[in-house]
């Protein structure tokens, strides 16, 4: 009797191409608002303000096919979490270990909010993206509320673009958004967020501790990863996410070997933000073999200083190795029921205690 292969069918999902609704002027949209941020930044001669008021920009990806005026107050909510867990993260970035226990405390509420509401992907990614970029920022006070700004006004330009977009472009779409219901047991959410909080503070101590250069790498590869619906999805971005990493080095040092200057690294980015916005929802891990170079480019397009490409993509493949990796262990604690079902007893036992103390 002839066996069949289960290696093909076990490792299908890394050449999966799934089919997605998205229509290809969203990914238009996306690539225009980091664009715009970016080419602004150029023209005024402060390319590392366009980069900073870029992140403040990603809340177009919050964008949702609901009626006009709930899209518009949804955009305009996640718009102001963005500012201040980037905000928060800041003000604490002056001792490593003080952010390290910030951005965890941003973890867990960016994760328990995204939850409750049932906050559609990416959830609570960018909220906590944009948390461990700014907890690696050298603490500056008088340069707070220059960055802080600068970030807010990209998240503005991205609802204004959004606006304009739904009234020309999706005005005839009336598509309904379900009431929120609270599904899963009453700690089981605050668990989930304590163990992402726990884990999320682990990563930039850990590249703390490395002594890595820009740890948030470290932060965003675990939270790529805690993404996943369930532990084998969590193993198959983990897989997509090193797999994708390698080929996107490659493709970005192929970039940075042609010593393109800050117009043409702006350009590739807009080009790069539109392609995986295409991909994102088809294949994670094509879509990851274009973060990655995209990333690498926004480092260079706000440094005044060009980094040595060896050392750029050596530490960007570790980062993202160790990264992967805190991110696996802590989809193993989220998606294994038992550990969860005995944190959860402890978190009701102590919680009913607290209150016989009180009383």
């Amino acid at each position: 009797m002839k066996v069949s292969n289960p290696v093909p069918h076990r490792f299908h999902y890394l050449l999966e191409f799934k089919q997605t609704e998205r229509k290809w002027h969203f990914p238009f949209l996306a690539a225009l608002c980091i664009g715009s941020c970016l080419f602004i930044g150029y023209l005024s001669g402060k390319p590392n303000y366009g980069s900073l008021s870029s992140l403040g920009a990603l809340t177009i990806l919050y964008f949702t096919s609901a009626p006009i005026t709930q899209r518009m107050v949804h955009l305009a909510v996640c718009a102001l979490g963005i500012v201040f867990s980037f905000s928060v993260s800041l003000f604490f970035s002056f001792n490593a270990y003080v952010a390290g226990c910030s951005l965890g405390v941003i973890a867990f509420l960016a994760h328990f909010i995204t939850s409750y509401f049932r906050i559609l992907p990416p959830g609570n990614f960018f909220f906590i993206m944009v948390a461990a970029m700014a907890s690696t920022y050298p603490f500056d006070p008088e340069q707070i509320p220059v960055r802080v700004g600068l970030v807010a006004m990209g998240a503005m330009l991205s609802c204004s673009l959004a606006f304009f977009y739904s009234v020309f472009i999706e005005k005839s779409k009336v598509t309904t958004v379900p009431r929120r219901v609270f599904n899963k047991k009453r700690y089981t959410k605050f668990v989930e967020s304590a163990v992402i909080g726990f884990f999320m503070m682990l990563t930039l101590i850990t590249g703390h501790l490395l002594q890595f250069r820009n740890t948030y790498w470290i932060s965003i590869a675990a939270v790529a990863i805690i993404q996943g619906r369930n532990f084998e999805h969590v193993r198959q971005r983990n897989m997509h996410r090193i797999l994708g990493t390698f080929i996107g080095i490659g493709f970005a040092w192929l970039i940075l070997l042609l010593h393109p200057d800050k117009l043409m690294m702006i350009i590739m980015i807009t080009v790069l933000q539109f392609v995986i916005e295409l991909l994102i929802m088809r294949n994670y891990g094509l879509a990851v073999a274009f973060i990655t170079p995209l990333t690498i480019l926004l480092v260079e397009t706000g440094s005044s200083v060009p980094h040595p490409v060896g050392d750029l993509i050596e530490a960007r493949l570790l980062d993202t190795v160790i990264g992967s990796l805190i991110g696996l262990a802590a989809g193993y604690f989220l998606h294994h029921q038992q550990i969860i079902n005995r944190l959860e007893k402890q978190v009701r036992y102590s919680y009913f205690q607290f209150k016989k103390l009180k009383k």
